[in-house]
């Protein structure tokens, strides 16, 4: 009777196998469901660094950007105008007392006719700072759809003069001055220009290049003396590495009626009304799910896009034709 009642409790092979079958087939799903949630936290953590990273380096650009110095030159019509008839007085005798005055003027060194040279404007489409730098004549801005460059006034802080002492690097000696050139461009993977200092704390890292979003802060002496002596090479290894994340930059810049993919403070007169930037970086989603060498080859429509309008304070519109033409006209 024993032998019967253990008999009718044992499984039998079946329930066995059906049994191992549902409990793999309940673990493949828990480990699809844990794959899942992983992945997802994974590319909302990605989302909120990249929001983080574009928050920090766009608002890096405005502050260089609202920075940028233009200088004017100076309206000496009106110093004119007092020496002029302080020294002639009244004109008397016509144009006898007209061209003693401007005897007189002539002889302390003023000059009634302001001549303006004309500028040799920069050809932006060549500027290209990863093989090269373009030095404006005056204070400014210079750029193109991809790079840009631009001249700005900042105190200097404490630090930079401690970093100036303790400086022993292979870069351009740079000094604390209150007009600094700061640069901005994305280099690739392949270029030989700035090093990333954190891939050299890393000591399966062979090698510590690496492409990115690169500012460059020099002294505005130092990199005219730099472009002008052919130090190109060592200027373009001056800079730091912002962040590698970023693919690419774009920038396009307001003159009042269009955006210009083009800009030269120097050829223009002023600076652009407001700047456009735009960076992009590869999409959470792609970045999570494919891999490092195929995310190289994705196009433009798998990246993300940050953009940002910066206004700059010094900037004035540029009188067209038509304006000037209707001022004439009394209008």
């Amino acid at each position: 009777m024993s032998l019967q009642r253990k008999a009718m409790r044992a499984f039998t092979l079946l329930e066995v196998l059906l049994t191992l079958a549902m409990s793999v087939v309940l673990m493949g799903l828990v480990g699809t469901a844990f794959q899942f949630y992983a992945v997802d936290m994974n590319v909302r953590n990605m989302d909120i660094q990249q929001t983080q990273l574009a928050a920090s380096v766009m608002q890096m650009i405005e502050d260089d950007l609202r920075a940028t110095l233009h200088s004017e030159p100076a309206d000496m019509s009106g110093l004119e105008e007092l020496l002029s008839s302080s020294l002639g007085g009244a004109e008397e005798g016509g144009q006898s007392g007209g061209s003693s005055s401007e005897e007189d003027l002539s002889a302390a060194g003023i000059s009634m006719e302001v001549e303006e040279e004309p500028l040799d404007a920069i050809e932006t489409t060549s500027l290209d700072l990863t093989s090269g730098v373009a030095v404006l004549q005056t204070p400014g801005l210079v750029g193109n759809q991809y790079q840009i460059q631009l001249d700005l006034s900042r105190l200097p802080r404490l630090e930079e003069y401690v970093q100036m002492m303790d400086d022993t690097t292979a870069d351009l000696q740079d000094v604390p001055s209150d007009l600094k050139t700061v640069a901005y461009y994305v280099q690739s993977d392949e270029a030989t220009g700035v090093l990333d200092s954190l891939a050299e704390l890393d000591p399966d890292s062979s090698e510590s290049m690496s492409g990115g979003l690169v500012r460059r802060s020099l002294d505005r002496a130092a990199t005219v003396e730099a472009a002008t002596m052919g130090n190109i090479s060592t200027l373009n290894q001056t800079g730091d590495l912002l962040a590698p994340e970023i693919k690419s930059i774009e920038f396009s810049y307001w003159d009042g009626l269009t955006w210009q993919l083009e800009w030269s403070s120097d050829e223009f007169g002023e600076l652009p009304l407001a700047v456009q930037v735009r960076i992009y970086m590869v999409d959470p989603v792609l970045a999570a799910t494919e891999n490092v060498d195929t995310i190289s080859a994705l196009g433009p429509d798998s990246m993300r896009v940050f953009s940002h309008i910066v206004r700059l304070p010094m900037a004035v519109p540029i009188e067209t034709e038509e304006e000037e033409d209707l001022s004439e006209a009394g209008l």
